[in-house]
């Protein structure tokens, strides 16, 4: 098959009934089952003839690993995905969200934003490649892996830790970005090139125990909640990282934001009330999270029981902290948050700091010239995401990660971010497709 002459018909069709499939194999993690995903996708690369393999860091912890070989004179690209999904409440679900449906020009399920179109975006790129004869100047691999909802430790870091080849890419593709926002001269893609770092903690509060009738000044549970109120209230400083800028600058086109965005850096301090006038609250909502750490309260273990004042109740933090920030320092600004409540201590549950690529590096000119020839009106511009994702293993000095899934939003971007993680998740064909052509163009454009 020439280049000339893909018949893009037949890949959507062929991408819209893998990407079905896909969603039809339940990953939902905790526990996670990949291995289910991995062998389905095993199945299509053998029979391509594409080389493969699964890794299993655990019982029912597969990971698959792909490759079309180059001539090896550069180093290997990673196409990068997850199997793995966040659990669905299936009654609030149109759909059932582990039934593939195909509704209209919509393909309906968990996964289906995040990530497993990716996976399909990367399994057709690979197959296009190979169908192509495309010579390629260094390894193309394509990696679905394990466990990116619960942090990755069966999955991407495990990969890091027991296959050297994982710490050998000059540069991943991942997840993270690549969302394009339709504007009125222009269309804005976001590509994530880099992410705040996630630090969980647990905070225990301990105080006497005894009976439910009888009121203690010093009961736990009353300092949770004073807890919990003072992260609720709590508005961290308002900082500007370099890659912010970038962003804001991005925008200058956008004759609409524009004037906003100008007034933000000039006041950056009144970065809420600014921001009020964003015309898209998805927008605003991106935005602010880049300015500044965050502090979300989201588990709360109290008493056993109703009349049984308890000696131990905790709540978990996910704290979202900006470049140059440190764990310690994060937990410092806890303590001031909490200032004047009783006995706490504060745990680690699992801690990173952020995390970056250089933007400048030759693979962001080919997503440009790739998105504009199939998008003349794209821009592309960096952002710094709020949500982490496997690529902070991967950024090591010498690999640059870049979140990248070309996805075309029309509409408000709360609506599309409300899909991710939430009910109703979908993605249409013609944006899958989109993201073959473009991503296919990416690979080609760096590899051959």
């Amino acid at each position: 098959m020439d280049i000339q002459t893909i018949n893009w018909q037949d890949v959507e069709e062929k991408a819209t009934t893998y990407l079905s499939q896909y969603l039809q194999i339940n990953t939902t993690n905790p526990p996670g089952n990949e291995i289910k995903g991995a062998r389905f996708l095993k199945d299509i690369f053998d029979h391509e003839g594409i080389e493969n393999e699964i890794v299993e860091s655990g019982p029912g912890r597969g990971n698959l690993v792909a490759r079309i070989k180059g001539t090896g004179n550069k180093p290997p690209l990673l196409l990068l995905s997850h199997i793995d999904v966040v659990p669905a409440e299936e009654e609030k679900w149109t759909y059932p969200p582990f039934s593939g449906k195909i509704v209209g020009k919509e393909i309906w399920g968990r996964g289906a934003l995040d990530c497993k179109s990716l996976g399909i975006m990367e399994t057709l790129t690979l197959i296009l490649l190979k169908k192509t004869n495309v010579l390629l100047k260094r390894d193309v691999v394509m990696a679905a892996t394990a466990d990116e909802e619960k942090g990755g430790q069966s999955g991407v870091a495990w990969l890091c830790k027991n296959r050297p080849e994982f710490n050998r890419f000059e540069v991943v593709i991942n997840e993270g970005g690549g969302v394009g926002l339709v504007r009125k001269t222009k269309n804005f893609y976001l590509c994530q090139a880099g992410e705040k770092g996630a630090c969980w903690f647990r905070i225990i509060f301990k105080g006497t125990p005894g009976h439910g009738s009888i009121p203690r000044e010093d009961n736990c549970i009353l300092a949770l909640g004073r807890s919990i109120e003072a992260l609720g209230r709590y508005h961290a400083q308002i900082k500007m990282p370099q890659i912010v800028e970038r962003f804001i600058q991005g925008f200058s086109e956008d004759e609409e934001i524009a004037p906003i965005l100008r007034n933000l850096l000039k006041e950056p301090v009144r970065a809420e009330e600014i921001l009020e006038a964003m015309p898209d609250e998805g927008f605003k909502k991106l935005l602010l999270a880049m300015i500044h750490n965050t502090f979300v309260p989201t588990v709360v273990k109290g008493g056993e029981k109703v009349n049984v004042i308890p000696s131990e109740c905790y709540c978990e933090v996910d704290c979202r902290i900006l470049p140059g920030e440190t764990i310690e320092g994060v937990k410092k600004e806890i303590a001031r948050i909490l200032d004047g409540i009783p006995q706490y201590t504060i745990q680690e549950i699992q801690c990173a700091t952020a995390s970056e690529s250089d933007f400048s590096h030759e693979i962001v000119k080919i997503f440009r010239e790739a998105l504009v020839k199939h998008d003349p009106k794209a821009r592309i511009i960096p952002f710094i995401s709020s949500g982490a994702t496997d690529s902070r293993y991967l950024r090591n000095g010498k690999t640059f990660a870049f979140g990248f899934a070309p996805l075309l939003v029309e509409g408000d971007l709360a609506r599309h971010q409300d899909m991710v993680h939430g009910h109703n998740e979908r993605i249409a064909k013609k944006d899958l497709v989109f993201g073959i052509k473009v991503l296919f163009d990416i690979v080609r454009g760096y590899c051959a």
